[in-house]
């Protein structure tokens, strides 16, 4: 569920030959769309209509209300836990008003090693395939250090995409160095 339209399609298919839909509107915070950005995929039951869980940490989140924003859920319920949480859904803290990053909490510059920790968990928790190539210049950690994430937009690929500037790139070569 690292591939971001698998977050979307879990929302659009039936589950256990029922056919479970997301319950809520369009109009609240918590859609398919912000849900499957912050990390979350459609996991429901019958006693949990709208249960959604983490791709990286599997915490299931249930019982949303209209004003619950996924992002902000998922940072306070997992940022300590979940690279997701602390990269992707923490980005609101580190801007200001008009959505300059600013960072206020000095420990969530990009240069930090724990915000370097959690961008290579986003590779190594998945298996980034260029590590099993010792010759391969775009190691985990080397794209860690360069400030990806690792986002693929199907399986194998290997896209990794910068949250802050909003750069991707895929197809990695054997010499291509992420630095």
């Amino acid at each position: 569920m690292e591939v971001l339209q698998n977050r979307l399609n879990s929302f659009l298919k039936q589950k256990r030959g029922k056919s479970l839909k997301w319950p809520h509107p369009k109009t609240w915070k918590a859609t398919p769309d912000t849900l499957a950005e912050a990390g979350f995929y459609f996991d429901p039951s019958t006693d949990d209509p709208d249960n959604v869980t983490c791709f990286m940490c599997d915490k299931q989140v249930t019982e949303w209300a209209e004003e619950d924003d996924p992002f902000d859920i998922h940072w306070q319920k997992c940022a300590n836990v979940c690279a997701w949480a602390n990269l992707r859904c923490g980005l609101r803290r580190d801007a200001d008003s008009h959505g300059r990053f600013v960072f206020p909490d000095k420990s969530r510059l990009p240069t930090a090693k724990a915000m370097e920790k959690a961008r290579l968990e986003t590779f190594t928790a998945h298996g980034w395939k260029h590590d099993k190539n010792k010759k391969h210049m775009a190691t985990s950690k080397k794209m860690a250090h360069a400030g990806f994430v690792f986002t693929p937009a199907e399986a194998g690929d290997d896209t990794g995409a910068c949250l802050y500037c909003h750069v991707a790139l895929g197809n990695w070569d054997e010499d291509d160095d992420p630095m």
